[in-house]
């Protein structure tokens, strides 16, 4: 199971849909040869105290879990059998008469419908419905005045419909070729006591991280900033022009931009300044402890996880950059990645230290 990257919680001073660029630095890693006495004062972080941590998993969940398992792995098939209900994927064969003779369009040997989603005319999906796989269905029906056709508008049709077959959902069973064919195990028991120790290191990971979250901001509370470094101005610049380049794309002037965002530029400024005070602050910790601890995000590691990112999107890098404008380089950097990943270095040596009440 891949640890979660236990990331920033940083305050939250935009409404939904703003989002700030988080850049680094040039090409060197963030903060680097500072002298972090000069900027903050880092609170205690050594022997910090939390409450044991306790998990459990019941039969009931495990239970579940495989159940979600045997749907994950689940196929959807054609059936020639059943009745046909609301929301249903059906293919038929039809035929389409006026005054008795076939008209274009009105004829396919195969067609996939989805009962009460695929736009047909008045009646005919209607008609189907409580039918039988492999029935044959008459339906008398009339195309609307305003159907589109003037050769159709209005007119009565007869439809003679076949339903073909059903899509349904085939579950696998749970057995022993289930679990030798989606695992390593041998028996059911093996299998089960897996599937428990997976959802107790899930839950363990949770609670971790909130523990962290927590004593994450005990150190905040307790540390004192010095003097702001230049990172703060920079990333005040680069937010500022992620809102005036997001203005220029969208095609709108400065002005109207900042209206329809509910803000002058003076309250867009204070919320700026406010959101990359408390990100550089925070940063300043971080960075301050990995230096004291010796941590860091080597590139090999960097590298690796965002070639995690890209896969995790289901992108190649050039897919990636088509889609999102920007290279996955660039995102990460934005995203402040290294800062998160050290972040949890960070914490990981806190939670060393920590000693449970």
């Amino acid at each position: 199971m891949k640890k979660k990257l236990f990331t920033l919680g940083l305050i939250a001073v935009f409404a939904a849909g703003a989002m700030f660029m988080m850049t680094g630095c040039g090409e060197k890693a963030p903060y680097s040869g500072y002298n972090f006495d000069e900027y903050v004062k880092v609170g205690e972080y050594k022997g910090l105290e939390y409450k044991e941590i306790k998990v459990s998993v019941s039969d009931a969940e495990v239970e579940k879990e495989i159940k979600d398992r045997l749907k994950g792995a689940s196929e959807t098939v054609a059936v020639e059998e059943g009745i046909v209900e609301d929301g249903d994927v059906i293919n038929v064969a039809f035929e389409g008469k006026i005054d008795g003779k076939t008209f274009e369009g009105g004829s396919s040997d195969s067609y996939d419908i989805t009962v009460g989603t695929t736009p047909m005319i008045d009646g005919f999906v209607e008609g189907l419905v409580g039918k039988e796989v492999g029935e044959t269905v008459t339906l008398d029906l009339q195309f609307p005045e305003d159907y589109g056709k003037e050769d159709l508008n209005g007119k009565d049709v007869v439809f003679t419909v076949t339903i073909n077959s059903k899509k349904v959902e085939k579950i696998p069973e749970y057995n022993l070729d289930f679990v030798k064919s989606n695992s390593k195990y041998e028996s059911l028991a093996d299998y089960e006591a897996a599937v428990k120790e997976e959802l107790l290191a899930e839950k363990r990971e949770e609670k971790e991280t909130d523990v962290q979250g927590v004593l994450w901001e005990q150190i905040v509370e307790d540390s004192e900033l010095i003097k702001y470094p230049e990172e703060k101005n920079e990333m005040m610049d680069t937010t500022l022009n992620s809102f005036k380049t997001a203005a220029a794309n969208a095609g709108k002037e400065w002005d109207a931009y900042l209206k329809e965002l509910g803000y002058t530029e003076e309250e867009l400024m204070t919320q700026i300044t406010s959101y990359a005070e408390t990100k550089v602050f925070q940063e300043l910790i971080i960075y301050a402890i990995a230096d004291a601890e010796g941590l860091e995000v080597t590139n090999e590691e960097y590298e690796a996880y965002m070639q995690d990112v890209l896969t995790q999107s289901g992108y190649d890098e050039e897919s990636f950059e088509q889609y999102y404008g920007t290279t996955i380089e660039e995102y990460c950097k934005q995203e402040g990645l290294r800062s998160s990943m050290l972040l949890n270095k960070v914490m990981d040596k806190v939670m060393e230290y920590a000693k449970t009440k």
